[in-house]
């Protein structure tokens, strides 16, 4: 194998990582009681690695619910995290579908409430992952993590092409 060819397979496994990277999307919602969110996941494709963040103001809260029996219900038992920040970010590392809704006064019930599928960017999941709290803890950046993690590896096996020849 070549130099040339060696440094053009480096390159390539660079511009893989870099562009998985620009493939993850940032969505926001404007979190508000006046929303109907019922069909915002048929207009917005949400993938794994992408991120949704809610931005709002007081009195609402970003509570992710454990179940679709709680979504349809409005119901915050058990409910898997909450955040009253005024923005939360949320990055799916898993596909399935999770659900999030505003704990305050009847917001809920008035339509302040968000069903969130998330596709594996091939055939989707048929059960939903595990919930984990994410709101404004250190969750998000697990994705970031893992795609270093992508990056690193990729350079490493590149250089060592690169110091084969």
């Amino acid at each position: 194998m070549s130099s040339a060819l060696a440094k053009a397979l480096v390159a390539v496994v660079a511009v893989a990582a870099v562009a998985e990277l620009a493939a993850a999307k940032n969505h926001t919602i404007q979190w508000s009681a006046s929303g109907n969110y019922g069909d915002w996941s048929d207009s917005n494709a949400v993938s794994v690695g992408d991120t949704v963040v809610f931005t709002y103001g007081p009195p609402h809260t970003v509570d992710e619910l454990a179940s679709e029996a709680n979504y349809k219900a409005c119901s915050f038992a058990g409910k898997v995290s909450s955040d009253d920040g005024g923005s939360t970010a949320v990055t799916f590392d898993k596909a399935g579908t999770r659900y999030f809704a505003c704990a305050a006064g009847s917001h809920c019930a008035q339509g302040q409430k968000v069903a969130i599928t998330v596709s594996d960017g091939g055939a989707s999941s048929q059960s939903p992952p595990a919930p984990t709290p994410k709101g404004n803890s250190a969750a998000p950046m697990a994705g970031a993590a893992e795609l270093a993690a992508k990056l690193a590896l990729g350079l490493c096996v590149g250089g060592a092409l690169l110091a084969a020849f």
